[in-house]
């Protein structure tokens, strides 16, 4: 049985760049819709929705860290244009395979007004190409458990520097129920290869609260809020 006292640090196959066939066009289409009926579209805007409406009328400009198929930008592009707010998403992932899909998968959802709302570039998450207070917002999902301690505190320190009013990170609960929920689900839906052996390992490498209260104290956050959602996430936010 693993231990969910403490993290695990096994590799999860999106971490490795090679692999660029259908297991990761697949597994990001896993995560879409995961997290569409999971909650995790629903964990985020519950976080950053009461910011964005007091910017009515005002551009909000949003990075998004470890976008993935972009899957977020375009839920929350979606979101405020049928609210009539104005808000601008860059989306950055180091991988380029998954850079390319993104862009592609975008071309093909977002009607021709809004496509442009959302810019997917690709670039190190470590060395940001972004002066500071570059963005209103940064927001990073299902990214920092893919980070040892130290180096997750790095990127939230990071996402503090470029974003001048707030940050959310969106990322699991690491709890029995939620590794032994998703691996039924591996075993009983036709998902990827790659989402069969990542989704158990990332609940694995996820956070407990504690964890998340170190974590926004090593990366020197004043003030955040952490809040639980259904189904075992966690938002760490400054909002």
């Amino acid at each position: 049985m693993p231990d969910f006292t403490a993290r695990v640090r096994g590799e999860e196959m999106m971490d490795d760049f090679t692999i660029t066939d259908d297991r990761l066009t697949r597994a990001l289409e896993n995560l879409r819709w995961t997290n569409r009926l999971l909650g995790g579209y629903a964990a985020s805007l519950a976080a950053l929705a009461p910011f964005l409406q007091a910017q009515a009328g005002r551009p909000v400009r949003v990075l998004d860290l470890g976008t993935g198929a972009a899957d977020f930008p375009e839920h929350l592009i979606r979101w405020a244009a049928r609210r009539g707010l104005d808000v601008r998403v860059t989306a950055v992932d180091a991988n380029p395979a998954t850079v390319d899909y993104a862009r592609a998968a975008l071309d093909r959802r977002l009607p021709p007004a809004l496509r442009p709302r959302v810019e997917v570039i690709c670039a190190d998450a470590f060395a940001l190409p972004f002066e500071d207070g570059a963005f209103d917002v940064a927001h990073a999902a299902l990214f920092l458990h893919h980070f040892p301690p130290d180096q997750a505190a790095a990127l939230v320190r990071t996402m503090a520097r470029v974003a001048r009013r707030s940050l959310v990170v969106n990322d699991l609960h690491r709890h029995p129920l939620a590794y032994y929920g998703i691996r039924l689900l591996g075993a009983l839906l036709p998902v990827s290869p790659m989402y069969r052996h990542d989704g158990p390992l990332s609940v694995l490498r996820a956070f407990r609260r504690d964890e998340l209260v170190a974590l926004a104290e090593a990366a020197d956050l004043d003030a955040f809020a952490i809040r639980w959602h259904w189904a075992f996430r966690w938002t760490l936010a400054t909002v």
